[in-house]
């Protein structure tokens, strides 16, 4: 015992000398060069990350009732600036509400008596010097887990993003964000389309609200990075959900390896000017010059002079058959995405047009499912399902478009630039305000909802200046709030920004004025 206290005070000390320990393993080293996880991490990495603060106890309170307490809150061994201000953290997060149960007696539990069991814990997955710590924790007995996730590198004492780990590992976090979202709306829809949750979601703006949840969680910074055995690495998000608290846990596997590419299949269709081609992850529509495309300049003012491909933005799932059809007497033409699900997702390419040049998916038509094929019939597109039955794509499309406006993004906001003060009122009902240019310009319209992408909700916005005869303004943003700053992020994504010229991205405060 002696020998082993003695080399664990060598070992601190060598720590301490070094900022934060040198390399327990080579700075290049992987997973892939490691017999596992756990089987990787050398004495000196135990001894890296121990525990803070601990409790092991039963208490008994009049408000608590009584209630088992497992908790463990590690820190750093490190005395790097970034590894003091975490190990605070960790302290406020995890501990501090538990500290005064210390002077609590041990409570005695009898035969038949509830009790309550709090517990926290975490764990270490290493890749060379870098860990990733992922808290865990749950309330009682039977609640879910809640998982959060820390990344330090202990050759530079310094705290890292999931991106630049993940770059360390000879991935492009860009591609990995991508693959987690798309799992992470595959897993949703899923989910919606099998539970049929839809029909009391889609009218108020809540089915859109719970895609953007979704979207915005499994952000990377939002992830828990976890290395369970050689070549493995997960990446631990969670869904929204109707079912079991709201949100399910998502583990989404990345390959540390790349795999030979897939043979993609190429889907493609077209229908007087329009075309649309998908291959993989990446999907586009073009327009061309045609009889009925040149209909648009007299009927509402749209031209198309030349040949254009737009990117469709906001599919994630992967496809096995499109077909574009029409919508309404004149010419409206819709793009339908069949799933490998079964179920319908579409482009409504004029709806979108009106508002600028961005193709937007809509959100899928959960009960246009268990699709095995998609077909035209004269003008209009048909799903034809595994019993055989033929579904009309048309009015499910038209009735699928009138949703509300989210309602986490309603209300007033105030933006101050350089040309003064700014504001726009969006209501749930669609209707919108603006005053731009020092309020000197003041428009009134419609904002109507498109989509979701991983900035926010996709509004395409259509207003008039109050002033008889004066200018018109359309425009295609993304919307997203920040509840705990009461603010909303406005991403443009076609059009002229009308609060602040040339601008893509600014941020809105919330007005109770």
């Amino acid at each position: 015992m002696k020998h082993k206290r003695f080399a664990a005070v060598v070992l601190a000390a060598a720590l301490l000398l070094t900022g934060c320990g040198g390399a327990a393993a080579p700075a290049g080293s992987g997973a892939a060069s490691q017999s596992g996880a756990a089987a990787a991490v050398q004495p000196a990495q135990k001894e890296r990350i121990t525990d803070q603060w601990s409790l092991e106890k039963t208490v008994r309170g009049e408000m608590i009732g009584v209630q088992k307490l497992s908790i463990h809150v590690p820190q750093l061994v490190c005395d790097s600036p970034d590894a003091a201000a975490l190990n605070e953290e960790l302290a406020a997060m995890y501990a501090a509400e538990y500290m005064d149960y210390e002077s609590y007696p041990d409570a005695e539990v009898s035969q038949g008596e509830e009790c309550s069991q709090t517990e926290i814990n975490w764990d270490a997955y290493w890749y060379g010097d870098c860990v990733s710590l992922v808290m865990r924790s749950h309330d009682y007995d039977d609640a879910p887990w809640y998982y959060s996730g820390w990344c330090f590198d202990f050759a530079t004492g310094r705290q890292i993003t999931t991106a630049e780990l993940l770059q360390r590992m000879g991935l492009d976090p860009d591609e990995v964000q991508a693959q987690v979202q798309r799992q992470a709306m595959q897993t949703f829809d899923r989910e919606m389309a099998q539970g049929a949750y839809y029909e009391g979601l889609r009218l108020g703006g809540n089915l859109s609200e719970m895609r953007m949840g979704t979207l915005e969680y499994n952000a990377l910074e939002n992830l828990c990075l976890l290395l369970p055995q050689q070549d493995r690495l997960v990446l631990r998000g969670k869904y929204c959900s109707e079912t079991d608290w709201g949100w399910q846990q998502l583990d989404v596997e990345i390959p540390l390896t790349s795999a030979a590419p897939a043979d993609t299949p190429v889907l493609t269709d077209t229908y007087d000017g329009v075309q649309v081609q998908l291959k993989g992850t990446q999907a586009a529509i073009t327009l061309s010059p045609a009889p009925k495309t040149d209909q648009w300049g007299t009927d509402i003012g749209i031209r198309v002079e030349q040949a254009h491909t737009y990117p469709i933005l906001g599919s994630y799932n992967e496809y096995i058959d499109l077909c574009i059809g029409e919508l309404g007497a004149s010419f409206h033409p819709v793009v339908y995405l069949l799933t490998k699900d079964g179920v319908v997702e579409y482009v409504d390419v004029l709806r979108c047009l009106m508002f600028g040049n961005a193709m937007i998916c809509q959100d899928p038509i959960y009960f246009a499912n268990n699709g095995v094929s998609l077909e035209r019939s004269g003008s209009e597109v048909n799903l034809r399902r595994e019993d055989g039955s033929v579904l009309e794509l048309a009015p499910l499309s038209a009735e699928w478009s009138a949703q509300e406006i989210p309602y986490s993004v309603t209300g007033s906001y105030n933006y101050t630039a350089e040309n003064g003060w700014n504001w726009l009122d969006l209501g749930s009902d669609g209707s919108v305000q603006l005053g731009v240019q020092d309020n000197s310009r003041i428009y009134r319209g419609d904002a109507s909802y498109l989509g979701v992408v991983p900035e926010g909700v996709v509004l395409g916005i259509s207003a008039d200046e109050t002033e008889a005869g004066q200018t018109s303004i359309e425009f295609v943003a993304a919307v997203k709030t920040d509840l705990y700053n009461e603010t909303l992020s406005v991403t443009m994504i076609d059009g002229q920004n009308p609060f602040a010229e040339g601008e893509t991205q600014l941020q809105m405060t919330r007005s109770y004025g």
